[in-house]
């Protein structure tokens, strides 16, 4: 079995790595981290890049030290549908989203990955405030 790590380096999501890293070491599940960037992201998109590659890498690298085998996923589009197409590639038994914490009107007017996924994916769903 494996857990998908739905990530975008932001520090809303530092609590739900660290959680997803736990849960692939305690469970002794391959860890799937899925790094999503938004085409609205286009126009920065070489920062981007070099971005998501150092965050991945910084999760590859504390994986490895726990044992827990990694794969870093590098995609362009939604972040909630990336999040679920990836736990149904790989038949993943959970998939880890972070909170911002925005506002219910927040929520409403530009909708919540969080909640898309937790409505939409194919497994159990794990929310880390």
């Amino acid at each position: 079995m494996s857990v998908v790590l739905a990530t975008d380096g932001k520090p809303h999501t530092s609590k739900a790595v660290d959680y997803a890293l736990e849960y692939a070491r305690l469970h002794r599940e391959a860890l799937y981290v899925v790094y999503v960037i938004s085409p609205r992201h286009e126009e920065n998109r070489e920062g981007t890049l070099g971005e998501a590659k150092r965050h991945m890498e910084e999760i590859r690298g504390r994986a490895a030290e726990q044992g827990v085998e990694t794969t870093t996923l590098l995609e362009t589009g939604s972040p909630a549908e990336s999040a679920i197409a990836v736990a149904e590639r790989v038949g993943a038994s959970a998939v880890i989203v972070g909170t911002s914490g925005k506002t219910v009107l927040d929520r409403v007017l530009i909708g919540s990955v969080s909640e898309h996924v937790v409505r939409n994916a194919p497994c159990t769903v794990i929310v880390v405030k």
